[in-house]
């Protein structure tokens, strides 16, 4: 199955919760920073990832997760690798 490449950031109040994503997700991530990170998953993995992921959120939390599917519209600050972006996906 094709992978993509999903930014994947929270918001997360409870502190708990918020170690337990952040634990998730730099398992998985190829670079984050603070809670965004970047993976390469198929929809299966997302799916997967998504399920662990929505147990930890409460009322006010958010979770986003944004396929960078296309290089075309790209731009970049400072001299990190250059990532792509594509539509987003919100779960609330």
């Amino acid at each position: 199955m094709a992978r993509r490449h999903y930014l994947i950031g929270y918001d997360i109040s409870d502190n708990r919760s918020r170690r337990r994503a952040l634990r998730i997700l730099h398992a998985l991530s190829l670079s984050y920073q603070d809670s965004v990170f970047e993976l390469p998953l198929s929809s299966i993995e997302l799916n997967h990832l998504l399920e662990q992921l929505l147990p930890l959120l409460d009322g006010q939390d958010r979770l986003y997760a944004i396929c960078l599917n296309s290089m075309s519209s790209c731009w970049q600050l400072g001299c990190g690798a250059m990532s792509p972006t594509g539509p987003l996906l919100l779960i609330n």
